[in-house]
């Protein structure tokens, strides 16, 4: 089943690591390619983020739980308790994937009286991934694998990713980090939680895969070795007219 609506509206996601350079690259792409408009769409994250406080942060959760989870002594109890965080901060990261795809939804219910392209610095796959490398960060902190339910809501969130990235999209630019860009630079209260190797390179690209994608949806790479701004622009548009 499909959602996707106006025939007027293809949307693309920019899907990749912080620090890629997703959103600069849409701010470069033409306004106007093959007669489409070309929009863009850079603050849905931050609007979340903005308006609602219930987003867990791995960071946070290890500060403000791991002394409390030490000092229990029955280790039925600490498991139980591990278990706990680790499915709360799973469907934390759900409802910020369902909450960013609503707000994509809503996007294909505007009227475009043009053919129109809305670029996204973000996919469904980004929220995925991204809950597994907090996960990460969590086992390696609390030193517990997850159980058969925290694996359940695992596969819970890729299977929302998925079934949203081939409802409402069309492509997917997978964005390698430009080779001179420096992650430390970006910290600006949102990206602080996942600024670390954990979620970067192997840790983020490998899992695009896990996510089986419509053959209607087109899959472009921007690779590392283009670091030249006005390049990756130029890819982009150039790629979109296949779209």
């Amino acid at each position: 089943m499909s959602f996707n609506r106006n025939k007027n509206l293809k949307i693309v996601g920019f899907f990749g690591q912080s620090g890629a350079g997703k959103t600069t690259i849409i701010r470069n792409v033409d306004k106007k390619v093959n007669g489409k408009i070309i929009l863009q769409n850079t603050g849905i994250i931050r609007y979340l983020f903005k308006k609602n406080n219930y987003y867990k942060n791995p960071i946070n959760i290890i500060n403000d739980k791991k002394r409390k989870v030490d000092v229990i002594t029955s280790e039925k109890e600490k498991e139980a308790k591990i278990d706990e965080i680790y499915e709360k901060y799973i469907r934390s990261q759900m409802q910020l994937l369902n909450d960013w795809s609503t707000e994509v939804y809503l996007a294909t219910k505007e009227k475009y009286a043009q053919e129109s392209i809305l670029l996204l610095d973000r996919s469904p796959i980004d929220f995925y991934v991204l809950t597994l490398c907090g996960l990460k960060v969590l086992i390696d902190a609390f030193g517990k694998p997850l159980n058969d339910n925290g694996e359940y809501f695992v596969r819970l969130n890729e299977q929302i990713a998925e079934d949203n990235t081939n409802n409402f999209f069309n492509a997917i630019f997978v964005t390698k980090p430009w080779s001179t860009s420096n992650i430390n630079t970006l910290r600006d209260g949102i990206r602080d939680q996942y600024l670390t190797k954990d979620y970067t390179n192997d840790n983020w690209y490998p899992y695009y895969n896990d996510v089986k994608l419509n053959e209607s949806i087109k899959t472009f790479i921007i690779k590392e070795e283009i670091t030249d701004l006005y390049k990756r622009a130029k890819f982009v548009s150039e790629k979109i007219t296949e779209i």
